[in-house]
């Protein structure tokens, strides 16, 4: 609820002034409104506050009758097309001219003490509400023409007299702030297809398939999401193929990177493309596309408008591939490597079959040893073609270069001195430390949905993004799908065998079981339910990553996906650090050292008693602004000593 201030002079009595705390220590960083859409409801605000009530007796049945129309969505412009249907509110409303004593929606409410005492309980109650309420809801109440509306439905119409349910109509009923809702998604997706000039059929019917799906589509009124959404609904309804068609008949060979561009021109074109014309369109708008560039952008009516570059679509486009590729990669060299699943294989057919007396008798597995022992190739499916190919094995160097190249784990040298990605640590671990704070807080929220900041780790997730599409590149993207075809084979053809697992495994188990066995007769420990469960999360990690965009983010779900996946990754290393000082025989791994190129972070806060945190859950480099409570690079404590809680995400 909000403060209420008591009167200096006269303490038993409230005054009116009521203590609000700003937007951003209440709720974070909210997301900006659509500017269509904020036009859409400004539009709309602006008309309901227009004096059109007649203050004679007849007044209430006037209201009554204005809040009864039928609220049909606002068209774009078109020739021959009015804005809105000819019985909807709106319309009433722009057609009618305010004449001499007419009164507001508002003034109407303030001229009757009950409704003033209920619209005061109703602000009081929206206001308590405000910061669980839907983005969507909220954009809408938040104009006051609008919640007169809404008011005067619940009232005038529906007879509610009480705040509680007051509210709850504005959020739930179908003629509260859900009917405005549906008109400014609709209204603005019109402007939004209007203004990518698009050819969407039926569009401007209030009636048509299109809109009713406009309306079923949760649309969030993000300036992030809502265009995107509003393009992705009605991507079913354009009519690419009819234009295709047309220029099949031009008898016009178009190039197949002119095409989108070319179809763009002929839909804004005010000429309707047919058969009789096309012939003649057709090749007036290739030259034109040939020919086309980006359109300047600025502004008309501010002369100190600027353009920010750096957000349209195209600029911030990432290879959304390599990330991908190096998701993959992070899983071959988790499993690959750390775990030690190809270091497994050379000592089991080096020495373990000798020792052990085990005769293969399968005949596939039989040539799949042979192959992968003696000629150090291995069958892999081409998906183009669908036949089996032998590839020659990976060699540990080369990976280890690729490991070095895209995550700056070890010290190999590059392939080819490409260079190295100094800064993946880094970010690597402010993702980390942001997603445990966003965790810290979110458990102390009241409603951790609207009261907690998402935006320190967006901000991360794209610089990461960013980072790994321009690290991942050149070989590393050819040598990893053969990396993982080997840790496939070796898992799925080798080591997950019948006869291989029931051998080594005869109480029964998985290829992971046989793995921990192969370590057990070395004399090592291997972790690996914990190390598969690493490979698992930071692969899906890299590949939310992969797909981030601020629009997904912004939506719940997805978010809430991918915080409980990292807060399941801060636990797993965990678990791997504290066993890692118990392990004295070491995993099965042939030594990735990971952590040795993760940089430290100097001058960051000191974040050792972050609550809910592990001890000893604070990144090597991110102690104390002077360094301590981290540790040195080497894995040395910040005094020479050995290193203690050294924590390495």
């Amino acid at each position: 609820m909000p403060y209420m201030l008591t009167n200096s002079l006269d303490s038993s009595a409230a005054s009116g002034f009521r203590i609000k705390r700003t937007l951003a220590t209440i709720q974070g960083q909210q997301s900006a409104t659509d500017t269509t859409v904020a036009a859409v409801l400004d539009e709309l605000d602006g008309l309901l506050k227009k004096a059109i009530i007649a203050s004679d007796g007849g007044a209430a049945a006037a209201v009554v009758e204005f809040a009864q129309l039928p609220l049909t969505p606002r068209r774009a412009a078109a020739v021959g097309v009015g804005r809105w249907a000819n019985d909807s509110l709106a319309r009433k409303l722009k057609a009618n001219v305010p004449g001499a004593g007419e009164r507001t929606f508002a003034e109407f409410i303030d001229a009757s003490d009950e409704l003033t005492d209920l619209r005061y309980a109703f602000d009081a109650e929206l206001e308590t509400q405000r910061g669980v309420l839907d983005f969507n809801i909220r954009a809408v109440l938040d104009r006051s023409g609008i919640r007169d509306l809404v008011f005067i439905r619940a009232t005038q119409v529906y007879g509610i007299r009480q705040a509680v349910s007051l509210m709850n109509f504005a959020k739930t009923h179908a003629q509260g702030a859900k009917d405005v809702v549906a008109y400014a998604a609709v209204s603005a997706a019109r402007e939004v297809i209007d203004e990518n000039s698009l050819q969407v059929p039926h569009i401007p019917d209030d009636n048509s398939a299109v809109v009713k799906a406009l309306r079923d589509t949760p649309l969030m009124f993000t300036a992030a999401g809502f265009s995107v959404a509003v393009l992705e609904a009605v991507k079913g309804e354009l009519d690419d193929a009819k234009y295709d068609d047309l220029i099949v008949k031009s008898g016009v060979v178009i190039p197949p990177d002119l095409r989108p561009r070319l179809i763009s021109f002929l839909k804004s074109s005010p000429v309707t493309l047919t058969d009789a014309n096309a012939q003649y369109m057709v090749p007036m708008y290739l030259a034109k596309a040939v020919g086309a560039g980006p359109a300047p952008t600025t502004s008309a009516t501010d002369p100190f408008a600027v353009t920010f570059y750096g957000d349209d679509t195209a600029a911030a486009a990432v290879n959304q591939a390599a990330v991908k590729c190096a998701a993959q990669l992070f899983y071959v060299m988790t499993l690959g490597d750390e775990l030690g699943v190809y270091d497994a294989v050379r000592y089991f057919t080096d020495t373990y079959l000798f020792t052990d007396g085990l005769a293969v008798k399968d005949p596939v597995l039989r040539k799949d040893l042979e192959d992968y022992v003696f000629s150090n190739r291995f069958p892999v499916i081409d998906p183009s073609t669908g036949q089996t190919d032998k590839v020659d094995v990976t060699r540990e160097p080369l990976r280890k270069a690729y490991y070095r190249q895209v995550f700056n784990s070890g010290s190999a040298p590059t392939a080819g001195d490409a260079p190295v990605n100094e800064e993946f640590g880094r970010l690597w671990k402010i993702l980390i430390l942001e997603s445990a704070r966003y965790l810290e807080r979110a458990q102390v929220s009241p409603h951790p949905d609207n009261f907690v900041s998402r935006q320190n780790v967006m901000q991360a997730v794209e610089d990461l993004q960013y980072n790994l599409s321009t690290s991942c590149v050149g070989l590393a993207t050819v040598m990893t799908p053969l990396m993982n075809a080997e840790l496939d084979f070796l898992i799925s053809r080798i080591f997950g065998h019948p006869e291989i697992r029931s051998h080594i495994v005869p109480s029964g188990g998985s290829w992971l079981k046989v793995i921990e066995k192969l370590a057990t007769s070395r004399g090592k420990r291997a972790r690996v339910s914990v190390l598969n469960n690493k490979a698992r999360l930071g692969y899906t990690l890299i590949n939310q990553i992969a797909g981030y965009t601020a629009w997904t983010f912004e939506q719940d779900e997805p978010f809430s996906q991918f915080i409980s996946n990292v807060d399941a990754f801060i636990t797993t290393q965990s678990i791997i650090q504290e066993d890692g000082g118990d392990d004295e025989g070491g995993s099965e791994s042939s030594g990735s050292d990971s952590s040795s190129g993760m940089p430290g972070m100097s001058g960051m806060p000191d974040l050792s008693n972050l609550p809910g945190m592990p001890s000893g859950l604070v990144p090597a480099g991110l102690g104390g602004s002077n360094g301590a409570g981290g540790s040195g690079l080497n894995g040395s404590g910040s005094n020479g000593s050995a290193p203690a809680d050294d924590w390495d995400f």
